[in-house]
């Protein structure tokens, strides 16, 4: 008799489930031994830089060098003179056009008018700043406001929880007040310069008048001719290291106040990762530790930890994540092993960097 061949039968669940099972347990196994065994930061190649400030406002007259441009110590860098004497015309002609001395009435006219000017800077500044937070305020009005109606329906359907939609709505009330109060806020500074010019129109009318006056008693007023203090105000500023222009923040023939960057210079070496720690990480790293480095292209280098801070500084908007408050850091610089692996660093420069260092 002819017996029919009985088919094997598999029981697909079982297979799908026992997958499942092994994966999770290889997932869970990766997680724990990097949480364990590893820390983990992220870390942006910089160069050492130095910013170009001066000690007195002043003005710039040109520049002898521009981005990119490699400089030695000792190198010209710009022309500059002490903006002191704007509202004159910063010429030394004789008459009431140039810098009249003499009177008690020009001299409290000129420091006066000194302090007025770098008054109404500081405003104008602080209204830029004011007018760049707003517009990016309202950009982010405008994204959390895209994203409101999705997030309302992913509630009700119970994809995400409430919490999340009123910290979005919060987010767009405390927006909306800052903005109201940056535009409050420069409304003020335009008033208190207009107040400010006011002022020193009255006193530049009342300081001609006198001067008039002087001259038709017969009282002699002279000028400078053109030279001696004003032409000793304009300067050269030097280098003080060698290495390459990086940026220039303040543009020919604009004012430079004392806490103004003028501009950056950065060393041609060495080359240098800031590194971002968790502060709950502390205790696993200190000065001399060497870690490994992974960059965007898939290729890995080995660092020394030379020094790091103690106080915490915020992530960097390019590694924070977005609607999650500002995390704090500890902040270390790494220096490559090798000093052969600067010319593969310099590569990266500004770009980010995956740190990892073994805990024990």
């Amino acid at each position: 008799m002819n017996e029919d061949t009985k088919k094997v039968k598999y029981n697909w669940d079982r297979v799908v489930y026992i997958v499942f099972i092994i994966g999770a347990l290889v997932f869970l196994s990766y997680y724990a031994v990097n949480k364990l065994f590893y820390i983990k930061a992220d870390g942006q190649v910089l160069y050492e830089n130095v910013i170009i400030r001066l000690t007195d406002d002043c003005r710039i007259l040109s520049y002898q060098k521009k981005e990119g441009d490699t400089v030695k110590a000792g190198d010209s860098l710009f022309v500059y003179t002490l903006d002191k004497n704007d509202l004159n015309g910063g010429n030394g002609g004789g008459g009431m056009n140039g810098k009249i001395k003499g009177t008690i009435n020009d001299t409290t006219y000129q420091t006066q008018s000194d302090w007025r000017e770098k008054e109404k800077f500081a405003l104008q500044r602080k209204m830029g700043d004011n007018s760049i937070e707003v517009t990016q305020f309202n950009s982010l009005i405008k994204s959390f406001e895209s994203e409101i109606v999705r997030l309302q329906n992913e509630v009700v359907l119970d994809v995400l929880p409430k919490s999340r939609l009123e910290y979005v709505q919060n987010e767009l009330t405390r927006l909306k007040t800052n903005i109201e109060k940056l535009k409050s806020e420069n409304s003020q500074y335009a008033g208190l310069i207009a107040k400010l010019t006011k002022e020193q129109n009255e006193e530049k009318e009342a300081v001609i008048k006198s001067t008039r006056n002087a001259s038709l008693a017969g009282v002699g007023i002279g000028g400078n001719g053109g030279d001696g203090e004003d032409q000793d105000s304009t300067k050269v500023f030097f280098s003080p290291i060698s290495g390459t222009v990086t940026r220039i923040y303040t543009q020919q023939f604009e004012v430079a106040l004392k806490s103004d960057q003028i501009l950056a210079i950065h060393k041609n070496t060495p080359m240098y990762i800031k590194g971002f720690f968790d502060q709950e990480d502390m205790s696993y790293f200190k000065e001399g530790d060497m870690v490994n480095i992974e960059f965007p292209d898939g290729t890995k280098s080995t660092g020394l930890i030379r020094r790091f801070y103690y106080a915490t500084y915020s992530l960097p908007d390019e590694f924070q994540k977005r609607y999650e408050p500002t995390t704090r850091t500890i902040s270390a610089d790494i220096y490559p092993v090798d000093e052969s692996e600067y010319k593969h660093w310099k590569s990266f420069y500004k770009l980010g960097a995956k740190i990892t260092k073994y805990k024990y």
